[in-house]
């Protein structure tokens, strides 16, 4: 029996202008993350998920930087790495387990563009992973989480509310349906007071913050193309996320990991870095 191949597009699209002027020479997901550049943990990552094929969606400024990456992260890159540098062979990364490729983004902006630019590129029969690059997760796996979802239901990574994070995530109130913990709205980003008004009407123990990471079924993608998110604006994965729940359940998977995001100054995720940085280094024995 043929193992399933799991389909994933990675978004990265962006031009990482929060943390300029640096980003204007490599993409956010390069920055270097416990000695690594931070892209190789995502990778990592989606290595649980193999076999799998793995599109990131990049920014078209960053072509001739992606032609040369690729040539290092794909399949033959580390041998090749090793003979030019006339170093010994050693084991290949588990990252070249993936079928990895990359593409530029086409169209306006938007992690919507990149998902759907993403899909281009894979079977329109399968549900598919949806990982943003800039976010990892050192202590845990959100991906293969997100893969224990039965097939042909959306899903979403969420981690428990945290009031200093709610400008920067989607806030998210959750029901209960058939034993199952779904998505019930969405506020993009509140503002302060915004996000108390949800904690007096919830109680934040009842709020969730919405990650990085996704699973969306075919359904969900066929309903997203042919369905307009915020006309004249930005059109974003959690606004169609938000609309699609009034109709569908889309479950939540809680993950309790710090986070490091890639497209803020290293300086406001120190302790999810040296998480990071933790479990990259082998325990003394």
């Amino acid at each position: 029996m043929t193992t399933p191949i799991t389909q994933v597009v990675v978004c990265a699209g962006g031009l990482g202008t929060r943390v300029g002027p640096w980003a204007r020479h490599v993409p956010k997901e390069f920055q270097p993350v416990a000695g690594r550049p931070g892209i190789l943990h995502l990778l990592d990552e989606l290595t649980a998920l193999a076999p799998a094929r793995v599109v990131v969606v990049h920014h078209p400024f960053y072509t001739p930087f992606i032609a040369w990456a690729a040539t290092t992260l794909t399949r033959g890159g580390q041998a090749a790495y090793q003979h030019a540098a006339r170093l010994p062979r050693t084991d290949l990364p588990l990252h070249e387990q993936l079928d990895l490729h990359f593409t530029p983004q086409r169209g306006h902006y938007a992690d919507i563009t990149s998902v759907l630019n993403g899909a281009e590129h894979l079977r329109p029969t399968s549900d598919l992973h949806v990982a943003f690059a800039d976010n990892l997760y050192p202590h845990d796996n959100p991906s293969l989480a997100l893969a224990t979802v039965p097939a042909g239901r959306t899903a979403v990574l969420v981690r428990p509310y945290q009031r200093g994070q709610a400008g920067h995530r989607g806030v998210i109130t959750a029901r209960h349906v058939e034993g199952e913990l779904v998505l019930n709205s969405l506020v993009e980003k509140p503002t302060p007071q915004r996000a108390l008004e949800m904690e007096d009407a919830y109680g934040p123990a009842n709020l969730w913050l919405l990650e990085g990471r996704a699973r969306l079924s075919r359904r969900f993608l066929d309903w997203l193309r042919r369905t307009p998110v915020n006309p004249g604006g930005e059109p974003k994965l959690s606004m169609a996320l938000r609309r699609y729940a009034t109709t569908t359940p889309v479950r939540l998977v809680i993950t309790h990991s710090a986070v490091t995001d890639l497209g803020s100054p290293p300086a406001e995720h120190p302790s999810s870095t040296a998480a990071l940085h933790r479990s990259a280094t082998p325990s003394p024995t």
